[in-house]
C-alpha cells in the first residue's frame, strides 16, 4: 500500500472512531442514593464456665519443690479428667528465685496450674471445691460463649441485621416519595460488643479450712453478654 493510501485509512479510522464517540451516550450520574446503617444486638447467656487453679511451693531448691507440685497438679488433673462434663488442662508452669529483703537468694517458688472448662456449673463447682482442699487455690474464673452457641448467635443476628437494613431502606425510601430501592453497596460489619469473657462470682473456701469430704462446692454467678452488629450501605431509591 502506497502513503498515500495509508494516509487515507488512518484519516478513515480517526473519523469512524470520532463518530462512535459522538454516538455513544454520556453515562448519566447515579441519583437518588441513600447511605443508611442499621444496628442490632442481643444479650447472650454464657454456656461455658472455666476456673482456674494452681499449685505452689517454695523451698531452697527447686528440684523437691518440683516434683511436689507436680504431683499435685497430676493428681488433681486425673481427677478432673475422670469427671464426666469437665474438660481439664495443664496451664503455665513457672520456676522463679526469691530474694531476702538484703537482696540476697531465698530459696525458690515453683507454681503450676490447672484449667478445667466445663457445660455444667454445679459439677465443675463441685469439682472446683474439692480441689481447693487439696493444696490447690483458685486464682481465676471466666464465662465464655461455646463455638456452638456463638456461631448460633451470630448467625440470627446477621439475618436480623439484613432484615433491620432492608426495612429502615423500605422506610426511608417512601419516607422521600419513591417506591421502592436497590441495593447498591452494602457492607457487614464484624461482630462486636462486650464479647471478653466476664468475670463470674466465685465462692470457695480456702485450702486447708475443711477436710476434702467437707469441702463446700465453688458457687459460679454471671452475667450476659451483649453481642452487636451493625450493616451499613448505599440504596438507589427510584419509582
Amino acid at each position: 500500500m502506497n502513503p498515500r493510501s495509508l494516509l487515507a485509512s488512518a484519516l478513515l479510522a480517526t473519523s469512524l472512531a470520532c463518530a462512535s464517540h459522538a454516538a455513544s451516550p454520556s453515562v448519566a450520574p447515579e441519583r437518588d442514593l441513600l447511605t443508611i446503617d442499621a444496628t442490632v444486638a442481643v444479650e447472650v447467656i454464657p454456656d461455658l464456665a472455666v476456673i482456674t487453679l494452681a499449685a505452689e511451693a517454695q523451698g531452697p531448691d527447686a528440684a523437691p519443690i518440683t516434683r511436689e507440685v507436680q504431683q499435685i497438679i497430676n493428681a488433681a488433673l486425673a481427677q478432673a479428667k475422670a469427671t464426666s462434663g469437665v474438660e481439664a488442662r495443664t496451664g503455665a508452669f513457672s520456676t522463679n528465685q526469691r530474694w531476702n529483703n538484703k537482696g540476697g537468694r531465698d530459696g525458690w517458688t515453683v507454681r503450676a496450674e490447672l484449667v478445667l472448662k466445663s457445660r455444667d456449673f454445679a459439677t465443675l463447682g463441685s469439682l472446683a471445691g474439692k480441689l481447693a482442699q487439696q493444696k490447690l487455690m483458685i486464682i481465676g474464673s471466666a464465662l465464655e460463649l461455646s463455638r456452638e452457641l456463638r456461631e448460633r448467635e451470630e448467625q440470627a443476628l446477621i439475618e436480623r441485621g439484613i432484615a433491620a437494613f432492608r426495612a429502615k431502606a423500605q422506610t426511608a425510601s417512601r419516607a422521600f416519595g419513591f417506591t421502592r430501592f436497590a441495593l447498591r453497596d452494602v457492607n457487614l460489619g464484624s461482630i462486636g460488643g462486650d464479647v471478653r469473657p466476664i468475670q463470674p462470682k466465685v465462692y470457695a473456701m480456702r485450702a486447708g479450712a475443711a477436710s476434702a469430704a467437707e469441702a463446700e462446692p465453688v458457687a459460679i454467678e454471671g452475667g450476659k453478654v451483649n453481642l452487636t452488629l451493625t450493616v451499613s450501605g448505599t440504596v438507589v431509591m427510584s419509582q
